[in-house]
Formats: C-alpha cells, structure tokens, sequence
C-alpha cells in the first residue's frame, strides 16, 4: 500500500524504536511525504532531542534512514491540488492541508496519520497507526 505520512506519525518514529519505526523502516509499503513534514519536524527537533533522549547527529542518522524510506511528492504536484485539499479541510484544520494535497497529488490509499481530526474530512481515507499494523507488511 502506499501512504503519505504525517507529521506526528514521523515524529512518533523518529523519537522512539518503535512498531511505527520498524513499519516505515521495515515493511513493503510506500510512504510518501510533502516537502512540508521535513520542515516540521526540523521545527521539532529540540522536542526529539529531549523525548528521545538521543543527541543531535543520532538524530540526524535517524531522520536520513526514515527518509530513505520515504519518496517526495513533487512540490508542483501538491501545490496543483492545494485549493481542493484547502478545501476538504475547511473547518477541520488548515494545518494539514499538505498532507491532504499530498495524497490526492500522489493517488495513494491515503494518510497514515494519529490525528482523529483528519478523518472529519472526506477526500482522502485516514489510517491510523493501529490500522496499519493490522495490514501486516503487505504492500
């Protein structure tokens, strides 16, 4: 399967070795991220450093492999579905709209993503971190 991940997803597996790290660094799926969750988390770096307990280069080992793991959807294609996803996401939280837009743009099976909220809106399905360990490492 093929996911856009969010944010505190990827904050979940960059603080701890947990399922959500060994899924992302171990399973068949894809997962795909807007150029926006880099700066987000770059955003959260001193809040990393202290749950995790890691130092800064630790880190920055951590968040290169989960990144290896994970493709770009191309900047023009998330802008290209941005008013649509701005859109779905009216009253819900504009601070996802990346994400939404990512996942139209890439035609995916959706956001793998522990935010209830996402799933007030209706273009775009929303897993949860339970969701996907039910699927196992099928692709």
């Amino acid at each position: 399967m093929k996911f856009v991940l969010d944010t505190n997803v990827f904050l979940k597996a960059l603080i701890k070795n947990s399922t959500v790290r060994g899924i992302i660094m171990g399973s068949n799926h894809e997962f795909l991220v807007p150029a926006h969750l880099i700066d987000e988390t770059r955003e959260h770096l001193d809040e990393v450093e202290e749950k995790s307990g890691l130092s800064r280069s630790e880190i920055e080992s951590v968040l290169d492999a989960l990144l290896g793991r994970t493709r770009f959807v191309e900047e023009g294609q998330v802008l290209s579905r941005w008013r649509e996803a701005e859109k779905a996401m009216n009253k819900v939280d504009e601070n996802d709209v990346p994400f939404v837009a990512a996942a139209l743009a890439a035609r995916c099976d959706g956001i793998w993503s522990d935010d209830r909220h996402l799933k007030r809106q209706s273009k775009v399905r929303v897993w949860t971190t339970r969701e996907v360990v039910r699927l196992g490492g099928r692709a």
